[in-house]
């Protein structure tokens, strides 16, 4: 599942973004960048300021994201792209460099009108790591009506099953909203806790443990070290003084280090005017 949420928010980045689509095959999607998405994946800072400086027109580089090399194709050539990648990690970035917000309008279909209003829901895509000495990321997508409350799980797939785009179609009215952004982002927020205490805590558990085993060989070590009853002179004195802050020290790093502990981060969020005809298969939260 979270393989398949890889892909969707990259799919959905690149759409954002105005990367054209070449090839979707269930392995991986071959796409031409956009100017923007360019910049940000390629690492061509001496190409792109010469032709800004010299107004010619670019030509942006065509990359293949693989998300199951399992059942790639044999002679795919492309770059796995997958939690802890360095390839997503620069999406995450490019993402909040170009604006972790954004404001789409759902289209048409076929120049046929299908609808006459659209509803306004805030989608958050939530990174959830689980960290101790080991760690583990979940993303989480989910979108709330700010008209009437409604939530939706899975929030990111909806909106691949639907057009986008930053104007409003022509001859559609939006929705007011009856819940401001502040309590839309407390709901959510209620939702990931509740979420939250519904996962395993076992790791936490051992996390916990490995933590005791560590600061009992750490005060071990340092006890051997120590002579409570030896008198000591100014320089001992000293030295001892500067082994108690090591020790502190080695302490507080390794609680960091193994103390188990949740964050939750919001990658990306948007506003996006859907219409009340739900794609199949969309879940709401009760």
């Amino acid at each position: 599942m979270d393989q398949k949420w890889v892909r969707e928010y990259v799919e959905q980045y690149l759409q954002l973004f105005q990367c054209h689509i070449i090839e979707r095959e269930p392995s991986h999607t071959t796409v031409k960048l956009s100017v923007p998405v360019d910049k940000d994946l390629t690492n061509r800072p001496y190409y792109w300021t010469f032709v800004e400086r010299m107004g010619v027109e670019p030509e942006t580089m065509t990359m293949t994201f693989i998300f199951d090399p399992e059942h790639s194709s044999q002679g795919i050539r492309g770059e796995e792209i997958r939690f802890g990648s360095n390839r997503l990690q620069q999406i995450f970035h490019s993402t909040k460099k170009r604006g972790k917000m954004v404001r789409l309008y759902q289209q048409q279909l076929d120049s046929i009108k299908t609808f006459n209003t659209l509803s306004p829901w805030l989608g958050v895509n939530y990174k959830i790591e689980f960290i101790s000495d080991k760690k583990k990321d979940k993303l989480v997508s989910v979108g709330i009506n700010l008209s009437n409350g409604k939530m939706k799980e899975n929030f990111i797939q909806t909106l691949q099953k639907i057009n986008l785009s930053p104007m409003l179609p022509a001859n559609v009215s939006t929705v007011p909203t009856f819940i401001t952004f502040r309590e839309a982002a407390l709901q959510l927020e209620e939702w990931i806790l509740h979420e939250i205490k519904k996962e395993n805590f076992k790791w936490a558990e051992a996390a916990q443990q490995r933590l005791e085993e560590e600061i009992e060989q750490l005060e071990s070590y340092y006890l051997i070290h120590e002579d409570p009853e030896k008198e000591f002179n100014p320089e001992q004195q000293e030295e001892k003084s500067q082994k108690l802050v090591e020790k502190e020290r080695r302490l507080n790093e390794v609680k960091w280090q193994y103390s188990p502990r949740i964050e939750v981060k919001p990658i990306n969020y948007g506003v996006f005017y859907l219409s009340e005809q739900v794609p199949e298969n969309v879940e709401y939260i009760h």
